[in-house]
């Protein structure tokens, strides 16, 4: 009989200890909604004239940086770069013999066969020829830059929201063509109460989604208009968000005295929530707000009682 009662006591669960309640410094937090933005977005615009010749890329694409993604018929570019480099063949060919003359009236003015006045019209002609030689090599330059803009290359790495133009439209210096920005830096930004946003750059603490930004930035100013201060946050490359997207944005404007339970030891019945004491007996408390697997006791239970926990 006593060997059999030590088996049962041997089989029996051993009890938790219970939970005692104890006072924590709890956040005070404000909700509101954050407008995602692409720290890096640009419509990329046509340089040259011309109609286009290929849409390389579509919305949706990652394009790397420096990738083409849009050609523009370049005819009349290559057609003004040959002009261009022809007279700057016959400026340096007129340079050359202009700068020979010199030479030679100079050789003959230091002689005394010629008058000082020739040396002087000699100098003037080769000034002449040397600024029409640097005109037509900054043409050459000008035309080769306007030959270089029938391809328009993506600035940054990222991502196509817009095309704009298709094949066979004219487009002009200006013409937007095509819109893109970087996924991987993106921001997102709401407006504060000015009453609150003291205590909001005080500590520095936010979620987004329930993720950590990278970086607060609060505006320096109040709107005058709508009593609220912009509150920028740089969103990480781990956010799965896009622009224009509103987000869940907590955060913490102040910190209060609290208790907290945890979720499992909540039962629901109803519309009632309750915690079974220590000593057995269930308990209906009021429950706040969820701190990862907990939740804030609004009233119902005071610090040192102590939970059963199991």
């Amino acid at each position: 009989m006593t060997r059999l009662l030590a088996l049962v006591l041997l089989a029996w669960p051993a009890l938790a200890a219970p939970l005692t309640l104890k006072t924590q410094t709890l956040a005070d937090t404000l909700a509101l909604e954050g407008l995602v933005e692409a720290s890096n977005s640009a419509t990329v615009s046509a340089q040259t004239s011309g109609r286009v010749a290929q849409v390389l890329v579509d919305v949706g694409d990652q394009v790397p940086a420096g990738a083409v993604i849009l050609r523009i018929h370049a005819l009349e570019q290559s057609q003004a770069l040959d002009r261009a480099k022809a007279s700057l063949a016959a400026s340096q060919a007129a340079l050359t013999q202009a700068r020979q003359e010199w030479q030679r009236v100079s050789s003959l003015v230091a002689q005394k066969l010629l008058p000082q006045a020739e040396l002087d019209k000699a100098r003037a002609s080769l000034d002449s020829a040397s600024a029409g030689a640097k005109a037509a090599k900054a043409a050459v330059a000008t035309a080769d830059e306007q030959l270089a803009y029938t391809e328009i290359k993506a600035p940054y790495s990222g991502v196509v929201s817009a095309r704009l133009v298709e094949p066979g439209e004219l487009v002009l210096p200006g013409t937007p063509l095509m819109s893109g920005f970087d996924p991987a830096s993106l921001r997102l930004h709401l407006d504060l109460p000015a009453s609150l946003a003291s205590a909001a750059r005080q500590y520095q603490w936010a979620r987004v989604a329930g993720q950590a930004p990278d970086k607060l930035l609060f505006f320096p100013t109040a709107d005058g208009q709508s009593g609220t201060v912009r509150l920028r946050l740089q969103l990480g490359p781990a956010f799965a968000a896009m622009p224009g997207q509103w987000l869940k944005v907590v955060v913490k404007v102040g910190e209060h005295q609290g208790l907290l339970v945890p979720k499992r030891l909540v039962k629901r019945q109803g519309e009632l929530q309750l915690v079974r004491m220590a000593g057995g007996s269930w308990r209906a408390v009021r429950l706040g707000a969820a701190l990862g697997d907990q939740l804030e006791v609004l009233s119902g239970l005071g610090a040192g009682e102590e939970l059963a926990d199991d």
